[in-house]
């Protein structure tokens, strides 16, 4: 009886059970008869995150980090949801691998804000700290893609389409920022400072979110180019907190954005 009250209450195993109410969530919305509107699923989805990571994270989570660690599971679930929702001609192998990967993701996400709750609790660095930032860009970026794909194929007109996928980055950068905060080689931002660096992402991709709206491309390729903006700007802060923007790295991606530019143009029909 002990050691299956050990195994109900490890954070790892409610991190599973949660991962895997996930993956049954979405497969319901996808293949099941749901009897409400997709808005509702939406609305249901959001609940399940919050509920789900308010006992999962409990009780490290207070209202100092609620907001930051319910983003990436959020942004995570909702965009899985409308990527199936405005994609719905996949073959149904390729839904199984996804709605898996999806809930893989999901749990990904709940181990690394776990470490950034525990850093924040203790006030201090621990091992796995930088693992846990580097792990945390990785996923942002690939929340962003079906997320991204999904707001392109809203029924808006390209700039609430651009101001939405622009405000999702403004987010995103808020998270990392928070993440960075025990980062010894990082240095504290203000407010303004904060706020300056969030606004900055937000311009680079709701400027190329805009540029590429009069592109006649498929909403994933546009998705994947503002993708690359969001990493850009992601990576652009994170260097600038540690001091250490460097040519090589704005090479980089100047090269990876024209590389992708190339595929892109090459689709269009």
């Amino acid at each position: 009886m002990l050691a299956l009250l050990k195994f109900r209450f490890e954070k790892k195993h409610k991190y599973l059970i949660q991962a895997g109410l996930v993956i049954a969530f979405i497969y319901l919305c996808v293949f099941g008869k749901a009897p409400f509107a997709f808005e509702y699923r939406i609305l249901a989805a959001v609940l399940l995150v919050i509920v789900g990571t308010l006992i999962t994270q409990y009780p490290n989570i207070d209202l100092r980090n609620f907001l930051y660690i319910i983003l990436m599971p959020t942004s995570l679930l909702v965009g899985a949801l409308l990527f199936f929702h405005f994609f719905p001609n996949l073959a149904h192998p390729a839904k199984y691998i996804a709605i898996a990967g999806f809930g893989f993701f999901y749990y990904l996400v709940s181990l690394v804000d776990n470490i950034f709750l525990v850093i924040q609790d203790r006030e201090e660095t621990i091992p796995l700290y930088r693992a846990a930032t580097a792990w945390s860009q990785i996923l942002q970026v690939m929340v962003a893609i079906p997320l991204f794909s999904g707001v392109f194929k809203l029924d808006v007109n390209g700039l609430v389409q651009s101001l939405l996928v622009g405000f999702v980055s403004f987010v995103f950068v808020l998270y990392q920022i928070w993440t960075s905060r025990y980062d010894k080689d990082a240095k504290n931002s203000g407010v303004g400072e904060v706020i300056y660096l969030s606004l900055l992402v937000f311009f680079f991709v709701t400027a190329m979110s805009m540029v590429f709206s009069f592109v006649p491309t498929e909403a994933f390729l546009r998705a994947l180019m503002v993708t690359i903006i969001l990493m850009f700007g992601l990576s652009y802060v994170a260097s600038y907190l540690r001091n250490d923007i460097t040519r090589k790295m704005i090479t980089q991606f100047a090269l990876m954005f024209f590389i992708f530019l190339l595929v892109l143009l090459l689709f269009i029909p």
